[in-house]
């Protein structure tokens, strides 16, 4: 049994733990460090958790092999680096780090101590995804030529500046689909250039509202993102090729439309992403295998989202 610690219980940081906690025969959470215990002292009980706000006692435990980091976007290099040099093994909950700078450093740490650090983009963990990766990679589209992909979500209706995630400084204009962004970047290569547009349209918050991004990808493949804090929930991941478009939308539905021959959709049933997810970085920290996403496209995402804030500051498109 994979034995871990987490720092940050908010609302994500008690789904992770709720997704493996007495159902997995592969990983437990023995200790939960946050700024303000009292508030998360029945979540703790009933998940039989050591509750503190002191990270050092996660740190200083060698019952604990790893850690998750599922605190505020500013505080993840800090616990991170922290984690690493106690010997744990680390799972940061995106964003890694808010500059490429950081991002790096961090995994030369890990490198040095001999630990595992691992980037969790849950929805690369989707069954739907991984039809979508064999479809990409199998030639099925032919040249890709263009991707597109949206994120939409309404938080930001209910959020004020107090809250993190509303800071422009952990999220820069386009930064709410880096989920897809990520897709790309595995499937397609690194961004060379993006243009960032944010728009403040419903809401008074640091961070836009309403933002889209223009990108150019590796080989010259073209790219747009959208990106809406105000809306209803939606997902889309879709590439243009020569032979055809393959479309994610969602959580489960694929939908492939070829060139010559007859469309063809998929709908997957329901998938636990976040169980899979900590599960297979505990089994990458215990050498069974390689962590889903690799080292040099976690930190070209970092790379990407820092110049999305770089872009839309200065108003003029940005070559990485």
């Amino acid at each position: 049994m994979f034995t871990m610690g987490i720092v940050g219980l908010g609302a994500w940081g008690r789904k992770i733990v709720g997704s493996v906690q007495g159902t997995s025969d592969a990983v437990r959470f023995k200790t939960a460090v946050t700024r303000t215990p009292s508030r998360a002292e029945d979540f703790a009980t009933e998940k039989g958790l050591a509750l503190g706000s002191d990270f050092s006692a996660i740190l200083n435990d060698d019952e604990i092999d790893g850690v998750v980091v599922a605190s505020p976007a500013h505080e993840h290099v800090g616990q991170t680096k922290a984690a690493l040099e106690a010997g744990k093994h680390v799972q940061v909950i995106k964003p890694l780090a808010l500059t490429r700078e950081d991002a790096e450093d961090i995994y030369e740490i890990a490198e040095k101590k001999g630990v595992t650090l691992a980037v969790a983009y849950e929805r690369c963990f989707l069954p739907a995804a991984d039809e979508f990766r064999r479809r990409v990679r199998s030639g099925a589209l032919g040249q890709i030529v263009h991707a597109e992909g949206a994120y939409c979500v309404d938080r930001y209706l209910a959020m004020t500046r107090e809250h993190w995630k509303t800071d422009i400084t952990a999220a820069p204009p386009g930064a709410l689909a880096d989920h897809i962004l990520y897709m790309m970047i595995e499937l397609i290569g690194p961004v060379e250039e993006l243009h960032a547009h944010g728009l403040h349209q419903a809401t008074d918050l640091t961070a836009a509202d309403t933002s889209t991004v223009t990108l150019r990808l590796a080989g010259g493949v073209s790219g747009l993102l959208t990106a809406i804090g105000v809306t209803a929930g939606f997902a889309r991941l879709h590439f243009f090729g020569t032979e055809g478009s393959l479309e994610l939308r969602d959580a489960g539905h694929l939908e492939f439309t070829p060139v010559k021959g007859e469309k063809e959709a998929i709908d997957f049933p329901a998938f636990d992403t976040l169980k899979e997810q900590t599960e297979s970085f505990a089994a990458a920290a215990q050498g069974k295998g390689s962590y889903r996403i690799p080292r040099d496209n976690a930190i070209a995402g970092v790379a990407a989202v820092e110049a999305m804030g770089i872009s839309a500051a200065r108003g003029q498109a940005i070559r990485l």
